[in-house]
């Protein structure tokens, strides 16, 4: 049998633990970087899957319930019934000319679709968290589907405002065609604000009871059951920056209901914080869904 080598040169290195570092060096830690805009078109090319989780949602919502999606209509009409039984009396909040219940129903719809998408959003990660773990495709499919969801039981809430239109024989005015920009407005916030939200759910379980609690307190709190106008002046453009639902519902009500061009100043401040709330609620999203699937 050959003799193994046995390099003799080899010397034993005796390392003092002392010089070890408690944390390896900045150069070797890993850093998870986001990439915006390469994410967005990864998005949008796998834009089927929101169709397709949203379909999915909508027919086992109502599958076995008797009025089926019908049942997508009784939240805002309650609401309606509601606020006008309480509120219709009180003469600082109405608007000359404009019956109270069509002025309250144009300010429900989009506060409506906001916190839908935020209370269903939000908890969509974890509500899908086996899918999470087992596939791959953009986890920003499982809130954004939410909001599809969202939007098509809106669009059939259109269906009682058009009741209200005939009934109070109101014709809304041309100036009507200003929606697609409160439209655009409204989407980039509740977008961010969700993507943001649904993403921090899953580390901190705690904010589904904040959730709860904002979307109460943010219906007093923006002018849905109130005119925009009781804010003061001074204080307005604050307002539409860090809460942009408050010009778009105004702007709403401005044009359909009284034909009036919307503020254009206080829609831009509201655009630049919808933007704001955009992207910054993406990015969030994309720094923290490294993690998603480790978290059960």
């Amino acid at each position: 049998m050959e003799n193994a080598f046995v390099d003799d040169s080899a010397e034993l290195v005796v390392t003092d633990l002392s010089s070890i570092p408690d944390e390896p060096p900045p150069e070797l830690r890993y850093r998870h970087r986001t990439y915006l805009l390469p994410s967005v078109k990864e998005l949008w090319a796998r834009r089927e899957m929101m169709y397709t989780l949203a379909e999915r949602d909508i027919r086992s919502s109502y599958k076995q319930a008797t009025l089926g999606i019908g049942w997508a209509l009784v939240t805002p009409i309650a609401q309606l019934v509601i606020f006008t039984l309480i509120f219709n009396h009180v003469k600082s909040f109405h608007v000359a000319n404009v019956p109270y219940p069509l002025y309250s129903f144009a300010g429900i719809l989009p506060w409506n679709y906001f916190s839908s998408s935020l209370s269903s959003g939000g908890n969509s990660m974890l509500s899908n968290m086996p899918l999470v773990q087992k596939t791959y495709f953009p986890r920003a499919c499982f809130p954004l589907s939410q909001m599809l969801e969202a939007g098509v039981y809106t669009t059939i809430s259109l269906v009682p405002l058009t009741i209200l239109f005939v009934a109070y024989g109101f014709i809304p005015h041309i100036q009507t065609l200003w929606a697609p920009l409160f439209i655009v407005v409204e989407l980039a916030f509740t977008a961010g604000v969700t993507l943001a939200f649904s993403a921090m759910v899953v580390h901190v379980r705690d904010l589904v009871q904040v959730m709860g609690l904002l979307t109460q307190l943010g219906l007093l709190a923006t002018p849905v059951i109130w005119p925009f106008s009781k804010i003061p002046a001074a204080w307005q453009p604050v307002y539409a920056f860090f809460n942009p639902l408050g010009p778009v519902i105004d702007g709403i009500r401005r044009t359909m209901l009284l034909g009036q061009a919307p503020e254009l100043g206080l829609m831009v401040l509201a655009a630049v914080g919808a933007t704001c709330y955009l992207v910054g609620g993406y990015a969030l999203f994309k720094r923290l869904e490294v993690s998603f699937a480790d978290i059960t």
